[in-house]
């Protein structure tokens, strides 16, 4: 089986995005897909915390305005089904740590890794992708 690997480092839309897309079009696929966070993105993977992108807040409310007129699927919706259809999530330790963070504070079906997890899955993978 084809193996994907994504590393997400910062919390700005796109990147978030992209990574969802790739991940969902590798799983119809048929492939193992797994996403590693790490750095601003942590923050996005937090229970009950409002998810924020790094974007200026009118640029926000445009994005979220075309995405609704174009019949965009949003990223809450896009995550979902991901975990649904098998993408394993895993959030990096001490980007955890700095932004205050517990291993029970991450999302359900979000799974706590370090870096040689991730070096190890991205060594096996047939690709790696950096967003």
């Amino acid at each position: 089986m084809q193996k994907l690997v994504i590393l997400v480092s910062n919390n700005n839309l796109d990147a978030m995005y992209h990574a969802l897309t790739l991940s969902l079009s590798a799983k119809a696929l048929g492939w193992n897909v797994k996403v590693f966070v790490t750095s601003q993105a942590v923050g996005l993977f937090i229970k009950g915390s409002k998810k924020k992108f790094s974007m200026p807040f009118f640029a926000r409310l445009f994005l979220n305005w075309q995405m609704k007129r174009l019949k965009i699927t949003d990223a809450d919706k896009m995550f979902e089904e991901a975990l649904k259809e098998g993408v394993e999530f895993f959030v990096d330790e001490v980007g955890l740590k700095i932004i205050g963070a517990k291993k029970e504070d991450l999302i359900d079906g979000v799974k706590l890794s370090g870096s040689i997890t991730f070096l190890t899955e991205a060594r096996e993978a047939d690709v790696v992708i950096s967003l």
